[in-house]
């Protein structure tokens, strides 16, 4: 007969052998409310075990903190013994170090900005383990297994291609080795990049030819730090943090700066006596505002689709008094230069069927997506400058003759006024100096030979891209 629940049964777990029950534990069992028989100790046993499994993912967290944290500790070793080589420059270089890239949008940074008669350089240090090689196109790191680092590659270039657009001036991508066997990796340019050890970056600055720029190094070096503050509160590089004059940035574009005795922190307004001033609250809406301006705009959108533009002057074309036999204004013509590249150009030579414009602030810029953008800030895939922007970078970068530039992934083709390109079918040459920039992308899995072949196509369209638009150009300065 079994026993009812809640009975205790004692019983000894014995293995059989003279002198060995003595070491078992003595164990009870109870049958529960249930009927189903339970070991004492079980809820604090299962408990227990709970715990020991949240202890080890946690250990297991640790364990991947303490790695992450090494490889940033290793970054920051590698950032500080290129530094130091950076330090050995002769007068007439500057470095800043640990720069942000999109100050006030991103915390990305750059890891040594250097400036000198050469020019502009973006240095990322890599302080990597093991071996680095170049195979088929691309660099390896080689530590216990071999692992690409293409994308190492393309993110240091498309950084210092961006710096270019904001400086309007080339800015050549660099890769310093800083891992213990750097010293064997024979220097050389990757897909764009110079991977360069660290031993001999300062002797290969060095050797590269002085820029004709308008720009004083001391100058460029005052507008690279300004264009690029520091990313960390401890950046001590003070030597070009006096501040920027018109005259100073004359030829870049405009900065707006806060209004001289104003502070544009968060601290607190003061009167001229001294004391604090006291903020007003802006006022609210009531509910009373808002229903009448409901009912303006729904009058609005039943006297016609036109008041509204016409009411706020963004609508060219005749009055709303007009009378259908009176005269209208006349159509305003496109003020934008660039403008002469149309939409249908870009679709018959780029071969895409979506060709969105972002609209530019800048009279001289003009830019279009290719494809239906993720997000409002993506990078156009189609840029061009003419008039006054062009001619800036033009005397910035020393830019003289007609030229295509190639990093990964965009190509540029620069053309001074009265200059064509080789291989154009017409005899245009330019009316006005302009550049004009593509981005393309590489195919799945490219190697070696597709990746150029990618490059090649690109390059034949931007070509054509910038035929079309001399042309253009010649055209509406014509008529």
């Amino acid at each position: 007969m079994w026993p009812g629940p809640g009975t205790r049964i004692p019983c000894e777990l014995h293995r059989f052998g003279p002198g060995t029950h003595a070491s078992l534990p003595r164990v009870s069992a109870y049958r529960d409310h249930r009927g189903l028989w339970m070991a004492a100790g079980g809820s604090a046993q299962a408990r227990a075990e709970e715990l020991m499994a949240q202890a080890a993912q946690a250990r297991a967290a640790a364990d991947a903190l303490e790695t992450e944290a090494g490889a940033w500790t290793a970054g920051a070793d590698g950032e500080r013994r290129v530094a130091d080589s950076l330090a050995q420059l002769p007068p007439g270089w500057h470095v800043h170090h640990d720069r942000l890239l999109r100050p006030g949008r991103a915390q990305t940074n750059l890891d040594h900005v250097v400036v000198g008669p050469s020019g502009v350089y973006l240095v990322d240090t890599k302080n990597w383990a093991g071996g680095t090689s170049v195979h088929d196109g691309n660099l390896w790191q080689h530590t216990q297994s071999s692992s690409p680092k293409g994308r190492e590659l393309d993110n240091v270039s498309r950084f210092a291609a961006e710096m270019e657009r904001g400086l309007g001036l080339p800015v050549v991508p660099v890769i310093a080795l800083a891992g213990s066997r750097a010293s064997s990796f024979p220097r050389q340019r990757v897909r764009g990049v110079e991977i360069i050890p660290r031993d001999e970056l300062v002797g290969w600055l060095v050797a590269q030819p002085a820029a004709s720029s308008d720009d004083g190094v001391e100058l460029l070096a005052r507008r690279v730090a300004h264009a690029h503050p520091p990313a960390s509160l401890d950046e001590t590089n003070r030597a070009d943090s006096s501040p920027l004059t018109v005259a100073d940035v004359l030829g870049a574009d405009p900065v707006r700066r806060a209004p001289a005795g104003r502070s544009s922190g968060r601290g607190v307004d003061r009167t001229p006596n001294g004391t604090p001033r006291r903020r007003q609250r802006p006022r609210r809406g009531s509910m009373a505002s808002a229903l009448f301006g409901l009912v303006v705009l729904m009058a609005a959108s039943q006297l016609g689709p036109g008041i509204v533009p016409h009411l706020l002057g963004l609508a060219p074309g005749p009055s709303l008094s007009s009378t259908p036999g009176s005269s209208s204004t006349p159509p305003v013509t496109d003020a934008k230069q660039c403008h002469a590249l149309s939409r249908a150009t870009i679709v018959r030579v780029s071969g895409s069927r979506t060709v969105l414009e972002k609209p530019q602030p800048d009279v001289d810029t003009c830019t279009w997506w290719l494809m239906k953008p993720r997000f409002a800030t993506q990078t156009p895939d189609v840029w061009v400058q003419t008039g006054a922007a062009a001619r800036r970078r033009f005397a910035a970068s020393g830019t003289t003759g007609s030229r295509v530039d190639m990093l990964p992934g965009e190509v540029s083709a620069w053309l001074p006024e009265n200059t064509a390109l080789a291989g154009w079918a017409s005899k245009a040459r330019t009316s006005q100096p302009f550049l004009i920039t593509l981005r393309f992308r590489y195919p799945e899995g490219a190697n070696q030979k597709t990746a150029l072949a990618a490059e090649a196509a690109a390059e034949k369209k931007v070509s054509r891209l910038a035929e079309e638009l001399a042309i253009a150009l010649a055209r509406r300065g014509r008529s």
